[in-house]
C-alpha cells in the first residue's frame, strides 16, 4: 500500500493503520467520498457506486493512482454524449468566461508576483477568443454538403469530438497558453485534462481555484504538480494531447503519445530572427524590436531571438533600440514597475550562464547586468556575435538581445537557414524583390 495513500487514510479516520486495517478504511472512504461524488456527477448511472469502486480499486492494485481515475472519469463521462450538445458546449465556455471576470484581481495579483507584470494581456485575449468562439459556434460546427462518389450518393462531413483531450500549459504566459486549447477543447466537444505549469505557481493556483469553481467536473479537471505528475499523465490513454513548451519535453510528449497513436499538437519554440535590410526605416525598426524583446522580459516564444543587420546600420539600431528602452521603463529598469522579471532561479541562472560567456569575449555593449534577489535581467545587447556563439545555440528565452552584422543579403539568408526552422521571421524591408525571397526562408 502505497504510503500517501496510508497517509491520507489515517488523515481522514484520524487514527494510525495497521497494515491488516488498511483494506477495511479504503473500502470505506471509496464509499464515502469517491462513490459519492462519482453519483453526484452521473445521477443517470444506476451503477454508478460499482463503478466508482471498480475504479479505484483498479488503479490501487495497478499502482495507478489518482491522474488514473481522473482520466478514466472523463472518458466516461465523454460517453455519456452530454458534450455533443452545442447548448452544453456554450454554457462551459460562458461559465469560463464569468470567472475570468470573477477572479480578475486575483490574477493581476498572481501575475505580478511570478512575472512582475500584468495579467491584462493573458485575460483580455482568452476573453475575447471565448466571445469569438461562442460567436462563430454554430457556424464553425454545422454540416458541410459534399459532392458524393456517384449519382445515389448524398454525403456530407460532421465534425465530431474526439474525446478526452490533454492540454500541458506553459508558465511565460499561465493564463492564455491553457486557457486558449481548453476553449477549443470544449467548443469542439471534448472533456479535458488541464496540466498547468508548476513554475507559475501563484498564477497556476489562481487557475486550479477558478476551473473548479466555475467548471463542470464532468468535462474539466486540473491536475498540478511537476514532471512526476506530467509523466503519470502521459502513460494514460487520451485522444489528443496538447502541449507548449520546449523542443526537449516535447519530444518526450510524442513519444509517450506514440505508444496510443495519440495524435499531439506541439507548440514548440525557436530562434526567430529580426532580418534587417538595408532598405528600411531603422528607427521603426528598432523601436518594434525592442519593444518584442521585453515584452515579458523576452519570455516569448515568438520574441525576436537575434537580429540580423547590415554593418552600416548596426550603430544606428543599437541607439535606437537603447532609446526604446529608456522611454519604455525610465532610465533604471531595476526600480520601473513595468519591467517583467524571469519566472525563476532556474532560468535565472540559465540566463546568467549565457551572459557570461557573452561578458568573458568583452560582447557586451549594454546592460548585462542581473540580481538572483529579485530575478531581474537587465536588457542586454551583444554586438560581434557568429552563429558558433553559445547565444546562437539555443533559444533565448531571456532579454538579450544578439546582433549578427552582414555584408549580403545572400549571407543573412544562409545565416538563418543555417539554424533550425524559425516560429516567425520578422522581416524590415521596403524592397518587394527581398520580401519575395523572404517568403522561402
Amino acid at each position: 500500500m502505497g504510503g500517501l495513500l496510508r497517509a491520507k487514510l489515517e488523515h481522514e479516520f484520524s487514527c494510525k493503520l495497521r497494515d491488516i486495517d488498511v483494506g477495511t478504511y479504503l473500502t470505506q472512504y471509496i464509499r464515502d467520498y469517491y462513490v459519492e461524488s462519482y453519483k453526484y456527477a452521473y445521477p443517470e448511472d444506476a451503477l454508478g457506486q460499482n463503478r466508482a469502486v471498480e475504479l479505484e480499486l483498479e488503479g490501487t492494485a495497478t499502482g495507478r493512482g489518482r491522474e488514473w481515475i481522473i482520466v478514466a472519469d472523463l472518458h466516461a463521462s465523454f460517453r455519456t454524449h452530454r458534450t455533443q450538445s452545442l447548448e452544453f458546449r456554450k454554457e462551459q465556455l460562458r461559465a469560463l468566461q464569468r470567472g475570468l471576470k470573477e477572479f480578475q484581481d486575483e490574477f493581476g495579483v498572481a501575475f505580478e508576483a511570478d512575472l512582475n507584470r500584468s495579467s491584462y494581456l493573458d485575460v483580455s485575449i482568452v476573453t475575447h477568443n471565448i466571445q469569438s468562439t461562442l460567436d462563430k459556434l454554430d457556424e464553425m460546427t454545422a454540416d458541410r454538403a459534399t459532392s458524393g462518389l456517384n449519382e445515389f450518393d448524398k454525403s456530407f462531413v460532421h465534425l465530431s469530438p474526439l474525446g478526452t483531450v490533454l492540454v500541458i500549459g506553459a508558465w511565460n504566459f499561465p493564463v492564455l497558453l491553457a486557457l486558449d486549447p481548453l476553449i477549443g477543447a470544449i467548443a469542439a466537444g471534448n472533456t479535458c485534462v488541464l496540466k498547468p505549469s508548476e513554475v507559475s505557481e501563484h498564477s497556476t493556483a489562481v487557475l486550479t481555484r477558478m476551473l473548479t469553481k466555475v467548471m463542470d467536473p464532468t468535462v474539466v479537471q486540473v491536475v498540478n504538480g511537476g514532471p512526476e505528475e506530467t509523466t503519470v499523465l502521459l502513460k494514460e490513454r487520451f485522444d489528443h494531447i496538447f502541449y507548449t513548451g520546449n523542443t526537449p519535453v516535447g519530444r518526450i510528449v510524442m513519444e509517450a503519445a506514440s505508444k496510443h497513436l495519440t495524435p499531439v499538437t506541439l507548440e514548440l519554440g525557436g530562434k526567430c530572427p529580426a532580418f534587417i535590410t538595408e532598405h528600411t526605416d531603422i528607427t521603426v525598426a528598432a523601436q518594434r524590436i525592442a519593444y518584442w524583446k521585453s515584452l515579458n522580459a523576452g519570455q516569448v516564444c515568438v520574441a525576436v531571438d537575434y537580429v540580423l543587420c547590415p554593418k552600416n546600420l548596426q550603430e544606428d539600431l543599437i541607439k535606437n533600440v537603447i532609446g526604446t528602452w529608456h522611454e519604455l521603463f525610465g532610465e533604471d529598469f531595476r526600480t520601473s514597475d513595468l519591467y517583467p522579471r524571469i519566472v525563476s532561479r532556474r532560468q535565472f541562472d540559465r540566463i546568467s550562464k549565457l551572459m557570461e560567456s557573452a561578458k568573458e569575449q568583452n560582447k557586451i555593449v549594454f546592460g548585462g547586468k542581473s540580481e538572483a534577489v529579485n530575478l531581474y535581467v537587465e536588457p542586454t545587447i551583444v554586438t560581434d556575435v557568429t552563429e558558433h556563439d553559445e547565444l546562437m545555440q539555443c533559444e533565448l528565452f531571456a532579454p538579450i538581445l544578439p546582433i549578427i552584422s552582414y555584408e549580403t543579403f545572400d549571407e543573412a539568408l544562409s545565416i538563418i537557414n543555417g539554424q533550425e526552422h524559425p516560429l516567425n521571421v520578422n522581416l524590415f524591408s521596403d524592397n518587394q524583390e527581398q520580401i519575395d525571397r523572404a517568403k522561402f526562408l
